[in-house]
């Protein structure tokens, strides 16, 4: 649309501003356009594919790894009091 405005004759002096227009357009198309590739790169399947099930087994998958940290720095604290 801004590439059409900025050939017509009755926008010719509003030129400049169409320019920054499209170059604010064109910036904020790549962030949507990385944005896009990084959700379709990630495991999200999409909401659609959530429900309970799933999301109680990425709960327990949670508190696993923070249980297993937890064990981790209990032995840490084990070794460095030297028990």
């Amino acid at each position: 649309m801004l590439c059409l405005l900025e050939r017509l004759r009755l926008f010719l002096e509003l030129g400049d501003d169409i320019r920054s227009l499209k170059l604010l357009a064109e910036g904020c198309s790549k962030q949507l356009k990385a944005w896009i590739q990084s959700l379709q790169d990630s495991d999200l399947k999409g909401e659609r594919h959530v429900n309970q099930r799933t999301k109680r087994g990425d709960q327990a998958a949670r508190e696993r790894e923070e249980f297993i940290k937890e064990l981790s720095r209990i032995r840490q604290r084990s070794v460095a009091d030297g028990n």
